[in-house]
């Protein structure tokens, strides 16, 4: 049964593929956490008229202390949230900052050139933007679990007709009488209606959405391209049991021929 046995295989590796994302998701929310906690933990510069007051000196050492935060905050950033960024934004830090907090973080915490002021504006937008990405974050884990509980359905499915589909080879249908053809017939039936039954159970999944707070759900088939749009099958739960329906019918039409065979030789 070596379709079948494939298209297992092939599923398999898809859900490896969805368990990797499910962990690299993980490690980058606890990335998030962490970072959000130093931002939390770091009190941002007053900019108020006390500040004017301030002594030339004593004006030295609180930029000092400010520029102090920023680096804090941009370290802590490069620690616990850049390793776990995808694309060219992981190569530079402020590329990072940038896709992940916006372009005016980004410059506010710039090592050369930003404002280098912790501010309270500056502490509120960080914190905003972190609590979007921890919040699409869960929706992703989400959406994840779904996706890894709908493969493994698939793959049950497919294992259950790879160890019940009956041999179709030549000496086996030659030997079989009548009723046993049609025994093995309407097995073959039951299994392909039971792989059509997943294969709308996984479209259903597709067409599903899963609900975020901060903005339009995601759909389930959009996280599917990403998983698998560069690979030879993007739909690998499809294609699989697709191939195990084909694999039913071509047995299924063995045993009609000799159905047939045995009818026209009466």
């Amino acid at each position: 049964m070596p379709d079948i046995a494939a298209a297992v295989e092939d599923l398999t590796a898809a859900r490896r593929r969805v368990r990797d994302e499910h962990r690299a998701t993980e490690k980058q929310r606890r990335g998030f956490e962490q970072f959000r906690r130093v931002v939390v933990e770091t009190d941002p510069v007053s900019v108020g008229g006390a500040e004017r007051a301030l002594s030339a000196g004593e004006a030295t050492a609180a930029a000092a202390t400010t520029d102090d935060r920023c680096r804090r905050v941009r370290s802590a950033f490069e620690e616990q949230v850049a390793p776990h960024v995808d694309g060219e934004a992981a190569a530079d830090v402020r590329t990072a900052l940038a896709s992940e907090l916006s372009a005016e973080v980004a410059i506010a915490l710039a090592s050369e050139g930003g404002g280098n002021r912790f501010t309270e504006p500056l502490q509120r937008a960080i914190l905003t933007h972190v609590e979007q990405r921890l919040a699409e974050s869960d929706v992703m884990l989400r959406t994840l679990d779904r996706e890894r509980a709908s493969l493994d359905d698939a793959v049950e499915t497919l294992k259950s007709v790879r160890g019940s589909l009956p041999a179709a080879d030549a000496a086996t249908v030659i030997l079989a009488d009548d009723e046993t053809l049609w025994k093995r017939r309407r097995r073959i039936e039951s299994l392909e209606a039971d792989l059509e039954a997943a294969i709308e159970a996984r479209q259903s999944t597709l067409d599903s959405v899963t609900a975020s707070e901060v903005k339009a759900g995601i759909g389930h088939d959009t996280v599917v391209e990403y998983l698998f749009g560069d690979r030879e099958t993007t739909y690998p739960a499809l294609d699989a049991l697709l191939r195990g329906v084909r694999e039913c019918q071509r047995r299924r039409d063995r045993f009609d021929e000799a159905l047939d065979d045995e009818t026209s030789g009466r």
